[in-house]
This record gives structure tokens, sequence and C-alpha cells, in this order.
């Protein structure tokens, strides 16, 4: 796994290091910060509505983010219970299929709950942080997925509007 930390490593660093904030420790964005893959298309435009359930959910593509429109998670219905989140402030459920097994980072622009469903299963995360300041990436969680389709869950966000993009670790590095 040493050999996938180093590939992992730079898709988790940025090209410009912000200036820190008077007086505090947030930095101050003067521009969005440039992203390493597998996350440089986080800033391109799609979007979609999340779906109430998982007959409705829109399909996410890997390396295309969607701003998505969620619902209020009375309305949702899960697949699986959410780790957290099931009760509160907004949610949808998105779909994923891959033709082969990969690590895939879930990116959210704000807080909320994520998870990955198989046969109403939820499949636990190996890896989860935040994004580089400045990107507009809040959190990232990452799931080592089999082939075939996947329902994405976001529960417990606190405003109707998320960006979320789906991304493969292995998207555009080099090979060794």
């Amino acid at each position: 796994m040493k050999g996938l930390a180093s590939i992992l490593a730079p898709a988790m660093v940025f090209l410009s290091a912000p200036a820190l904030a008077e007086g505090g420790d947030k930095p101050a964005c003067e521009a969005p910060a440039r992203l390493a893959e597998p996350w440089t298309s986080w800033t391109q435009s799609g979007s979609a509505i999340a779906g109430g359930d998982s007959f409705n959910a829109p399909r996410l593509s890997l390396g295309k983010p969607v701003t998505a429109t969620l619902r209020p998670t009375p309305y949702v219905h899960y697949a699986a219970t959410p780790g957290k989140g099931a009760g509160q402030g907004q949610g949808g459920l998105f779909t994923l299929s891959l033709k082969t097994p990969a690590r895939v980072g879930i990116a959210l622009s704000d807080a909320a709950w994520v998870d990955v469903v198989n046969e109403r299963t939820a499949v636990p995360s190996v890896e989860h942080g935040h994004g580089p300041d400045c990107s507009g990436i809040r959190k990232i969680v990452w799931f080592d997925l089999k082939e075939g389709a996947h329902l994405i869950q976001i529960a417990g966000a606190p405003g109707q509007e998320i960006r979320v993009m789906a991304a493969d670790a292995l998207a555009n590095q080099p090979l060794p």
C-alpha cells in the first residue's frame, strides 16, 4: 500500500500555498487553488437533482462534478441507514457504475455524510480527509469499490445544494 499512498499524496496537494487570514488559521483565499489529479475537473460545470429513491437517482460519472439540488432527508428513501444525518438537513441519492475495481474518492463541497451502498449494505470507507485549502472541496471520503453499480447516499447536508464529484484515485496518474 505504500506505493498507492505515494500516488494519492499528490492528489491531496494543491500547487500554490494560500496566505493565512489575520488572527486565524483559515487561509484568506484570493483565488481558487489549482488542484492535482484526480481533482483537476472539480471546477467544471454540471448540475443534477439528487434522487429521493434508488430508482430515480441520477448517475455520477468519474471525474465529472455536479452541483446537486438535495431533498429534505425525511423525503429520501435510503437503501441503508446513513451512518449520520439521516433525520436532519438535506440529502439525496446518486448512482455510480465502474467497469473495473477502483479506489474511488467522493468529494463534497460542504459538510454532509456520504455512504456508498451495495445491496443495501454500506461499504466501509478506507480513508477520509479535507480537500486542499481554497479549493472548494470540504471533504473527500475514499472507498475501495468492486466493478458494477453502486449507490451514493448523501445525508445531513446543511444546505439545499452541494457540489459532489467521484474520482478514481489512479485517474491520469503516471504509470510506475
